[in-house]
């Protein structure tokens, strides 16, 4: 009797702790950063980045190539068609990016994973 009780504790004090976990998981945001701060220390780790998108290339495939211009500095973001087809890719002005900072070519990037517009 003991054990059976024990282990519906232990069953209900998991799941209450999964969810509990998720919720909070997702209500955290990534800080904003400045576009000029990125550098190759950021490498795989996830940011937030906001300006204007300066120029923007949709390929056959559906990738998405654009150039984001902060204050200062610009970056390149690439959306892949499998995240594309989640966003409408007519967004022309300003816009906030969420993605992973990336190398490609000697240049970085970001690889996108969700996108705002402004």
């Amino acid at each position: 009797m003991e054990e059976k009780f024990i282990r519906n504790i232990s069953i209900v004090c998991s799941v209450a702790g999964l969810a509990l976990l998720f919720f909070v998981s997702r209500s955290i945001e990534l800080k904003q950063t400045d576009i000029i701060q990125i550098s190759y220390d950021d490498i795989g780790k996830n940011v937030k980045i906001c300006g204007e998108v300066v120029s923007k290339f949709v390929s056959k495939t559906g990738h998405v190539f654009f150039k984001l211009k902060g204050e200062t500095d610009g970056i390149d973001v690439v959306i892949f068609n499998n995240t594309a087809k989640k966003f409408n890719s007519n967004f022309d002005k300003e816009v906030c990016v969420t993605g992973t900072v990336d190398e490609y070519e000697g240049k970085l990037e970001i690889i996108a994973k969700n996108i705002q517009v402004r």
